[in-house]
C-alpha cells in the first residue's frame, strides 16, 4: 500500500468533435493550479478517442462528460464505461460514474426522483403527435414540451391549451418530453405573499452545488417566463446597454437592487432544503451535479434538473459580474468543488 498522495486523479473528458464543450472544467483548472498546483498536477486527462486508459498509480477516476451519456454519446459511454470496468477491477474509486451520467434524460430523471419520493415535475417520454396529446390531458394542466436529452432553453414550448398541445404535436421532433409545470409564483400569490414580493412578482429558479453530502448554493433567477433561464433573466435584461442607461437616469432602479440584494442572500444562505438536494443527486447514482430548484411558500423544493455537466463562466463572464461580486463567487465554489474533490481521494491506494 502507498499514500494517495502519490495517486493520481484520472479526469475523463470528451475527445475533440466527440461532445458538447463547456468551459467549466478549464474554468476549475485554471483556478485549481493558482491556488493549489501540487493537487492539479496530479490531475491527468483522459480523453474519449485516444485510447485505453492507463490506470497505473491512478487513485481516483472523475468522469466529466455531457449526460445522458448514453443516449447522447454511445461511443463515449462505451469507452467511459471500459474505464469505469478496469477501475473497479483495481478498487479504483469513480466520481460520477457512465451509468450514472446516463440517468439525467429528463424522462428517466423524472421517474427515478418519482419513485424516490423526490418532489420534482412529472414528466413523460412522448414518441409521436398522439403520445404527446395523451400526455398533456393526463397531466391535466399547463405543461412544456422539449428535448428528453439537452439542458438548454432552446425549441422550448409552454402548453396552456389544448390548441397549445396540437400545435406543438405538428411541430414537435420526437422523441421528445412533456413535463408538468408548477407554477410557483401562483403558489405564493395563493399563500397570500407580499403582491410586491419578488416571488409573487415573478418566476424564479434557483441552483445549488451538490457534492455527495455537501450543498453550496450557486445563484438565483427571476424571470418574468414560467421557463427561467439565464437568457430571459431580469439579470440579462438589466445587462443591456439600454436598462443601464435607464437606471442611470433612476428608472427602476429600486428593482435592480432588489434582485441583485435577493441573489445575494441566496448564495450566502445555508439551506434548508440540503437533505433532499443529496439525496436527488445520489439516486440517480452520481456524486455531484447542479440542481436547478423552485422555492415553494413553505421553504420546500420542487426539483427541475439535475446538470452534472454544469456551465459555470469564470467570474468575470458572468451576468453582472461586478454587481453580483461574481468573481469572489465563482472562486468560492471553485475552492469549495476541489476540497470536495480532495476529500473523495482515498487514504491509501493498492
Amino acid at each position: 500500500m502507498h499514500l494517495a498522495n502519490s495517486g493520481k486523479i484520472l479526469v475523463v473528458v470528451h475527445g475533440p468533435g466527440r461532445g458538447r464543450d463547456v468551459p467549466t472544467g478549464r474554468v476549475f483548472l485554471s483556478r485549481l493550479r493558482e491556488t493549489d498546483p501540487q493537487f492539479a498536477g496530479r490531475l491527468s486527462v483522459q480523453a474519449t478517442g485516444s485510447g485505453p486508459a492507463d490506470l497505473s498509480g491512478v487513485a481516483l477516476v472523475l468522469f466529466w462528460l455531457g449526460d445522458p451519456l448514453h443516449l447522447k454519446y454511445p461511443e463515449c459511454y462505451a469507452e467511459a464505461a471500459a474505464i469505469a470496468d478496469a477501475a473497479r477491477e483495481r478498487r479504483i474509486p469513480l466520481l460520477n460514474p457512465p451509468e450514472g451520467l446516463s440517468n439525467t434524460s429528463k424522462a428517466a430523471q423524472a421517474a427515478i426522483w418519482s419513485g424516490a419520493g423526490i418532489p420534482s415535475a412529472a414528466a413523460r417520454l412522448v414518441n409521436s403527435a398522439d403520445e404527446l396529446l395523451s400526455a398533456y390531458d393526463k397531466f391535466n394542466g399547463d405543461c412544456l414540451v422539449r428535448s428528453n436529452v439537452e439542458h438548454t432553453q432552446r425549441d422550448v414550448s409552454i402548453l396552456r391549451s389544448a390548441r397549445d398541445a396540437h400545435e406543438a404535436s405538428a411541430n414537435c421532433a420526437f422523441p421528445a418530453v412533456v413535463i408538468r409545470l408548477h407554477d410557483v409564483r401562483r403558489e405564493y400569490r395563493a399563500a397570500g405573499e407580499d403582491p410586491h414580493s419578488l416571488y409573487a412578482r415573478f418566476h424564479h429558479k434557483a441552483r445549488a452545488f451538490v457534492f455527495r453530502d455537501k450543498v453550496i448554493p450557486s445563484h438565483l433567477f427571476f424571470s418574468r417566463s414560467m421557463i427561467v433561464g439565464l437568457d430571459n433573466s431580469l439579470f440579462a435584461r438589466e445587462a443591456r446597454p439600454r436598462r443601464r442607461m435607464a437606471r442611470a437616469c433612476g428608472f427602476r432602479r429600486d428593482l435592480f437592487q432588489e434582485i441583485i440584494d435577493e441573489d445575494l442572500r441566496y448564495f450566502g444562505s445555508n439551506l434548508s432544503c440540503k437533505p433532499v438536494l443529496s439525496r436527488a443527486v445520489r439516486e440517480l447514482g452520481l456524486d455531484f451535479a447542479a440542481v436547478d430548484y423552485s422555492i415553494r411558500p413553505d421553504g420546500s423544493p420542487i426539483l427541475w434538473e439535475a446538470n452534472p455537466y454544469f456551465y459555470l463562466p469564470a467570474g468575470q463572464a458572468s451576468v453582472l459580474s461586478t454587481e453580483r461580486h461574481a468573481v469572489e463567487r465563482v472562486n468560492q465554489s471553485l475552492d469549495w468543488m476541489a476540497e470536495q474533490m480532495r476529500a473523495a481521494v482515498p487514504e491509501l491506494v493498492a
